[in-house]
């Protein structure tokens, strides 16, 4: 059949309208194939895996797989619209040349309602590719257009970014409908030309061809396309019809030509994400992150590494792949007084580097080192699953879906940013994502794994550059492990879902491996035995640019909340015995050393809820009361400065023992970027500011723990007006970024000087040209008064 037969509709129309085709639409119908075409990537015939390929990100990990060289989306159900699969190399330049996208296509449930095609102009060159990777089932701001086919027979336009009615996907255009039996029954060829016209404009034509005839089943044309909608990121869709369950459709041989579409070969991912390691004197560990490969074809990595500005690589130890397709290599007998380069490689095959980066030698204490602190990051101001975005708070603004407002990943400033100090460490304090973000739960379902994994992997995404060739330590939280807060009491298992009663929630399995993935580089462990459920630990000491370094995991062994004790005297455990013998041991290890414990959370509960009253909060390390005071009177003893996250609140404070300086110092770094508030709020009303900040100054917490705030950068509003745009609602939520204090720490560790200096720093501000939050630097020394 004619191409011609097939034009119904020319420039914006309703569904359902049948108007005669304009001029415009006829002279598109009848134009020739303006560019060639070049494959995308060659797909394996012979193995099955969530890992599609280097050129593609699946949204989520769980609704698709690569199979026997298709691209498979796993899940149609009901209110999973726009599975998303997202083309990394490939995207729409700003240049007014042709261009053209061709993926063969099919049902995998032919009686089953749905459609797809592709997502075009995602972002509108306003975000990084990788946030365009990430867009996916609702419309809005940003979303771009969509060019599919439709189980009913039909091709058409449908729009992404409706802000309001984000699941309407409103036809743009449609061309006349075939049988449906022409489309569930068959392979069939999508081929969508993009092509310059006058005025900067293009018309975009999609064509359905049958893939073993050739014949020619649809056609559809967009004229006048303007210049802004066809600029930015590309993704694959499959999608059943709004609200309700429907069809999986499958990909495969996808092909692309044209100027207007740009090549970006350096942006293939995997199959490593990324690599982890620590370096611990003569100990080098290593982890070795892959995507979802087959361990059927690859079990096995293998470590090669060799000293910077040599030519042989030496072979280092072979690792299997383990659950969370992840390798933990260690050697023990590094030579940490030289650089190295290191690269992954799959053994007994071609020497292909898999990834690859640098191991920086152990400077000791001859120079200054600088420490980079993060904790508590989303990848979304709110989860792309929610159809419906409105203020939490009446004065926040409206957050377009798919701008910069709300799509953080891959935070591209905090960490550039942070990257212009040069750190030599990189410390991570906890929950590098969490539950929600940037889509639905996933720990109850049968993909736990998967869903966790993918997670993960924005985090690794995010950080990988900046760690590949740095030394890096990860304290796991409670949402890492799934969980809003956590009282681990040494694993035990409270037989309840409650987290208030204690223990690990969700599958033991998935608890492991979340540890193996987060820890696995880790130091080795002071004592590595598991606590219940066979659960890792990863508390230990190790030296490091001439400094002593204690990791210590305050949310294991907690004892649960007793909300009927007497909050002044309760009692119970916060680091536990094991970890408590442990640092009596660590104050007398490494002599002559300044030391740095780092911990999950600090160890106090420095929060105000207006009028000086502080906010009863049992998830913050205050509680219980006695394991705190025990804590801190061992790192005290020490000597030791303490950095932590977790609060979401930057702070500097000394908390106390019997008096309010009496016990050690505290860096509470800001979160990354967090959804839920906290305030310290001094009123200029509390006893011995600090430098006359009114935020500072004694102060006692609701368990009775005395501490002096030295520095602290709230959010941009007060309590109170937060409470009252809050207009009752449960839970300290915030998205807009605009109104919150969000960033990283720097701690320079200045051996010449003796003295620890604590840096804080918004995420959006160059310290080349900007300013820290109120109240840093702040200075202090090695050597303290016993």
């Amino acid at each position: 059949m004619k191409r011609r037969h097939f034009v119904k509709l020319g420039v914006a129309t309703a569904v359902g309208s049948a108007l005669i085709p304009s001029v415009e639409a006829l002279r598109a119908a009848n134009r020739p194939d303006l560019v060639p075409l070049y494959p995308l990537e060659t797909l394996p015939q012979d193995r099955t895996r969530h890992w599609l390929g280097r050129s593609f990100w699946a949204n989520r990990l769980q609704d698709w797989r690569m199979s026997q060289g298709r691209i498979e989306c796993l899940q149609g159900g009901e209110s999973f619209e726009i599975r998303t699969c997202s083309v990394l190399t490939r995207s729409l330049t700003e240049q007014h040349a042709p261009g053209r996208l061709r993926v063969k296509v099919g049902s995998l449930d032919p009686d089953k309602p749905g459609f797809c095609g592709f997502l075009l102009g995602i972002g509108g060159g306003n975000l990084p590719y990788q946030s365009s990777a990430l867009v996916q089932r609702a419309s809005g701001v940003g979303g771009g257009f969509m060019a599919v086919l439709d189980m009913d027979g039909s091709l058409s336009f449908r729009d992404f970014t409706n802000q309001s009615e984000t699941l309407k996907f409103e036809a743009i255009a449609r061309g006349e409908t075939a049988p449906i039996s022409d489309v569930a029954e068959r392979d069939i060829w999508l081929d969508c030309h993009i092509d310059p016209v006058e005025d900067g404009a293009f018309d975009v034509r999609l064509v359905a061809t049958d893939a073993h005839s050739g014949d020619e089943l649809g056609f559809v044309v967009r004229t006048g396309v303007p210049a802004e909608e066809l600029i930015g990121g590309i993704s694959l869709v499959s999608s059943p019809p709004r609200k309700q369950a429907g069809t999986r459709w499958w990909f495969s041989e996808m092909s692309t030509g044209g100027q207007k579409i740009g090549v970006h070969d350096d942006r293939q991912l995997g199959p490593v994400m990324g690599c982890m390691y620590s370096l611990n004197q003569s100990v080098l560990k290593l982890t070795a992150q892959f995507l979802p490969i087959s361990t059927e074809h690859h079990a096995e990595a293998r470590l090669e590494y060799r000293v910077f500005g040599t030519n042989k690589w030496k072979k280092g130890p072979i690792a299997p792949i383990e659950d969370g397709f992840v390798s933990l290599f260690r050697i023990p007998d590094w030579d940490f007084q030289r650089d190295h380069e290191y690269r992954i490689v799959f053994p007994n095959r071609k020497r292909e580097s898999l990834f690859e980066g640098t191991i920086v030698r152990d400077h000791g204490g001859a120079e200054s080192m600088d420490i980079a602190l993060f904790s508590c990051i989303i990848p979304t101001a709110k989860s792309l699953d929610d159809p419906h975005y409105r203020k939490l708070i009446t004065q926040e603004r409206v957050l377009g879906r798919f701008t910069p407002d709300n799509l953080f990943f891959p935070h591209k400033e905090l960490v550039s940013h942070a990257a212009k100090h040069d750190p030599d460490l990189y410390v991570f304090c906890g929950d590098q994502y969490y539950e929600t973000y940037p889509t639905r739960y996933g720990r109850h379902t049968s993909d736990a794994k998967l869903d966790t994994l993918y997670r993960w992997y924005l985090w690794y995404w995010t950080f990988r550059d900046a760690i590949r060739n740095r030394p890096c330590v990860i304290l796991a939280d409670d949402h890492d492990v799934l969980q809003g807060n956590l009282w681990g009491q040494g694993g035990k298992d409270s037989g309840t879902q409650k987290e208030e009663d204690g223990g690990f929630k969700w599958d033991k399995d998935l608890v492991r491996m979340v540890y193996r993935i987060q820890h696995g580089h880790n130091p080795d462990a002071y004592d590595p035995t598991p606590i219940e459920h066979d659960i890792p630990v990863t508390y230990g000491a190790f030296v490091y640019g001439g400094v002593s370094f204690a990791l210590v995991e305050d949310r294991k062994f907690k004892s649960p909340p007793d909300y009927q004790a007497n909050l002044l005297a309760t009692t119970g455990e916060l680091l536990g015995k094991r970890q408590e013998e442990f640092l009596a041991d660590w104050k007398d290890m490494h002599p002559g050393l300044p030391k740095i414990c780092i911990t999950a959370s600090i160890w106090g509960s420095p929060q105000t809820k207006g009028n000086l009253e502080p906010l009863i909060d049992f998830d913050a390390n205050g509680y219980p009361a006695d394991g705190r005071y025990r804590a801190v009177k061992l790192v005290k003893e020490a000597q030791a400065l303490v950095l932590a996250g977790d609060q979401h609140l930057g702070m500097v404070a000394h908390q106390g023992l019997d008096g309010y300086e009496d016990g050690a110092l505290f860096f509470a770094g800001p979160a990354a970027a967090a959804f839920w508030q906290r305030w310290f709020e001094g009123e200029g009303k509390l006893e011995n500011p600090y430098r006359g900040n009114p935020n500072t100054g004694h102060f006692i917490d609701s368990f009775g723990n005395k501490m002096r705030v030295l520095a602290v950068a709230n959010p941009k509003l007060t309590y109170q007006e937060y409470m009252e745009g809050r207009d009752g609602k449960w839970g300290m939520f915030l998205a807009d970024r605009s109104l919150k204090s969000e960033g990283y720490g720097i701690i320079r560790v200045d051996h010449e000087a003796q003295a620890y200096e604590l840096a804080c720093w918004p995420w959006d501000e160059d310290p080349d040209t900007g300013s820290q939050f109120e109240g840093w630097p702040i200075s202090h020394p090695f050597a303290q008064e016993k």
